[in-house]
């Protein structure tokens, strides 16, 4: 989990139920209860913006076109990356062994850094399992608060469930979810909100 030049990321992977140690299995949301440091967020964020942008694109895209509105960037497995999927792999052995008893296989499509900015910043309600895929559908989402949320208006993530939820901005944050949960993006009004999300895929639920 280090780079050349420093240790990076998290120790631990302890998840946490909004401010409360998580217990039992469920499905709901989860936080970790440590973050990443400014330093750890600004070189996310330096190293993805050296990865080229990609359409913004969704499945459905040919029947609900422009759900999606924001600026994309695939990210691979690099040296100055690997750290960043160690974090990531920690987050999903802890999440689906203390929470959630999903059965996960690997990061089977590259993670994405985003950038929502007024007039092309949002992601209207969705989940992202895909289901009709051939490979092994997204089972868990995990998403990287990386813009601090004094940075930005609007840009919230929302979850629906029996209430309407609005998830930590503090930066650094940590945030995991079954991928088959609906959740969106609303509009940013100003600034930038910056994010890197990943998915977990696995065997088909059945």
């Amino acid at each position: 989990m280090s780079s050349t030049t420093l240790q990076r990321g998290i120790q631990n992977a302890n998840l946490v139920s909004r401010d409360a140690p998580s217990s039992g299995y469920h499905l709901d949301w989860l936080r970790c209860a440590e973050l990443l440091s400014d330093e750890d967020c600004d070189e996310i964020i330096s190293v993805c913006r050296e990865f080229p942008t990609v359409p913004s694109t969704t499945v459905g895209e040919e029947v609900r076109p422009g759900r999606r509105q924001a600026d994309i960037r695939k990210i691979g497995v690099t040296p100055r990356t690997q750290w960043i999927f160690d974090v990531l792999g920690k987050v999903a052995a802890e999440a689906t062994g203390a929470a959630y008893g999903l059965e996960l296989s690997a990061i089977t499509r590259a993670p994405q850094y985003l950038e929502y900015q007024p007039g092309w910043g949002q992601f209207d309600w969705h989940n992202d399992y895909s289901h009709g895929f051939a490979d092994a559908p997204r089972k868990l989402t995990i998403i990287i608060q990386l813009s601090a949320a004094s940075d930005y208006d609007g840009g919230r993530l929302q979850m629906s469930g029996v209430e309407l939820e609005e998830l930590p901005t503090t930066r650094g944050t940590i945030v995991t979810f079954p991928s088959f949960l609906y959740h969106r993006v609303t509009p940013v009004t100003r600034g930038v909100r910056r994010a890197l999300v990943a998915w977990v895929g696995g065997p088909r639920l059945r």
